[in-house]
């Protein structure tokens, strides 16, 4: 199975570099990278050059910049892929070092699998990009509990990588797709004609693409305990009011395969 990270990107260098360094240090090494960028400046694809003389295997989309456009640059990129299984992620969020050997173990036909981040907050982001603070060395179980108490980070139980039968045990609840964290098989992204491009503004591309997946049958698969994420800090924009209007006039009118999509 070819498996490639969609991951979308915006004009962040700094970050980006952290979540490189993140993919250049998993456990399994059969996979492709994309980075879909919604117009960032040549920095972003300095870093992408560097890390492909670093042995990462890397496409880079690009778009020109006319506001959040983040649903066509990612279709573009997954029009693009040969690959079988897609990890749609974003360049904020660095893998742990067994993220691409848990999406492949937990990939099965007609099913989607939604994953899960940690968060950091801002004085512990400050740390890490100073290079104080290792985020390899955060992937420890008894690490991220102490940031947890600190205040340093929430959800941290999102970083533990249980043992097998424990993760599945804790997974069988379902979970929303979360757009930082989700795996979906291409032919299943294909059918429902990708993301909604009428979503321009921020927010809901995720959820509009996580009910039509489902009404074209495909199936939830939760994970927790295993394929975390650490999510680098920043301001949190505020999403567009008039995209969840949108979204529930589309949900209205009932149609799973996007009119306005990859094609």
């Amino acid at each position: 199975m070819h498996l490639e990270v969609v991951m979308a990107a915006y004009n962040d260098p700094e970050v980006l570099t952290l979540t490189l360094e993140g993919y250049r240090r998993q456990t399994e090494r059969n996979f492709s990278l994309c980075i879909a960028d919604d117009g960032s400046g040549p920095e972003v694809a300095e870093v992408i050059e560097r890390f492909r003389g670093l042995g990462l295997d890397i496409r880079h989309v690009w778009h020109e910049d006319r506001g959040f456009r983040k649903a066509q640059i990612v279709n573009r990129a997954i029009e693009g892929s040969r690959a079988d299984y897609i990890v749609l992620t974003d360049s904020d969020c660095v893998p742990m070092r067994h993220f691409i050997a848990d999406h492949r173990d937990w990939a099965r036909p007609g099913h989607m699998v939604a994953g899960r981040r940690v968060d950091t907050a801002e004085g512990l982001t400050a740390r890490i990009k100073s290079g104080e603070l290792s985020l390899a060395g955060l992937e420890h179980p008894l690490r991220l509990l102490f940031q947890s108490l600190r205040g340093g980070l929430s959800r941290a139980e999102f970083g533990l990588h249980l043992p097998r039968w424990a993760a599945q045990l804790w997974s069988r609840k379902q979970l929303a797709l979360l757009g930082a964290n989700m795996g979906v098989w291409r032919e299943d992204l294909m059918a429902v004609n990708g993301f909604d491009s009428d979503f321009e503004g921020y927010g809901a591309e995720e959820v509009d693409l996580e009910w039509r997946l489902i009404g074209w049958g495909v199936k939830q698969r939760a994970m927790r305990g295993r394929g975390g994420l650490i999510h680098i800090h920043h301001h949190q924009r505020q999403a567009d009011a008039y995209v969840f209007h949108l979204l529930q006039h589309k949900q209205q009118a009932g149609e799973v395969v996007a009119r306005n999509g990859i094609r």
